[in-house]
């Protein structure tokens, strides 16, 4: 998922949900424009993979340059 760091702020106010979750979305990395998110039940059916995908997200794998 990707917010405007404004969108960002709103939903974190609770200004808007994204989903029926009781929990948002978990920000992978930002720049001074952009948040870069997984949506909040991303790996809800615990889909083949998807502990791989665990271990990758553990070592912070986004770098978000800026936008100039």
């Amino acid at each position: 998922m990707i917010f405007t760091t404004a969108q960002w702020k709103e939903l974190a106010d609770g200004k808007f949900f994204i989903g029926a979750a009781p929990i948002g979305p978990t920000e992978l990395g930002h720049n001074d424009r952009y948040v870069f998110a997984l949506p909040a039940r991303y790996n809800y059916a615990y889909p083949e993979g998807y502990q791989k995908v665990e271990k990758i997200l553990e070592n912070h794998p986004l770098e978000a340059i800026e936008v100039k």
